[in-house]
């Protein structure tokens, strides 16, 4: 992490601020290393997490009949109310996700109803126990920072960012945030629009 990440991470309060995303070749190699335990709800769990930008407390209460459409199908995108916002969200379903999705399908065959993420008992994870996955699998992978649950939600705007062409505005309507100068604090970044402003000014003001 730069430093101007680290002093943009500073207005933000709770996990947010602790944690950093990664480039979506780091997402890759943890995903990678995923497939290699061969643990489908985990492989689930981080796909969803960097793909669709959702936190995990919506992403946690999210049940199989969320991603499947009129026909039993996983759907190509689906419409969630986030919790903290209470705004109404359509997100597009990558295919990595669906593959996701599909792998997890039919290895275990959920039911409509079922969570996505079950732990031993049958029901769903916990957030904490999402922070301390997230944290050992980074850590697995020799990645190094602070981690959380954040983390994937971070790298789906950062990522989603750099694929935009620098263009905050469309991002943000995309990852969900209220407007582009939050979701620049959060990704810790500086559009490209204020760097060639400054680049053009520096230039102005040599004389």
């Amino acid at each position: 992490m730069t430093p101007a990440m680290e002093r943009d991470d500073s207005r933000y309060r709770g996990g947010a601020k602790r944690v950093q995303g990664l480039s979506a070749r780091q997402a890759l190699s943890v995903l990678t290393y995923l497939k290699g335990k061969g643990n489908a709800r985990d492989v689930l769990l981080w796909t969803l997490g960097i793909t669709t930008g959702l936190r995990v407390s919506d992403l946690l209460g999210l049940t199989w009949d969320s991603f499947l459409d009129p026909d039993g199908e996983i759907a190509t995108a689906i419409t969630v109310k986030e919790t903290k916002t209470e705004q109404t969200r359509t997100i597009e379903i990558l295919e990595l996700a669906r593959d996701a999705l599909e792998s997890f399908r039919n290895a275990y065959h959920p039911g409509p109803a079922d969570t996505l993420f079950p732990g031993p008992s049958g029901a769903s994870i916990t957030r904490e126990q999402v922070r301390r996955l997230v944290k050992a699998w980074c850590s697995q992978c020799n990645l190094q920072g602070n981690f959380g649950t954040h983390t994937m939600r971070k790298t789906f705007a950062t990522v989603a960012y750099e694929n935009s062409g620098g263009d905050p505005v469309a991002t943000a309507r995309v990852t969900g945030h209220k407007n582009p100068a939050q979701l620049m604090h959060y990704i810790g970044a500086t559009s490209k629009t204020e760097k060639q402003i400054a680049s053009g000014m520096n230039g102005a003001f040599r004389g």
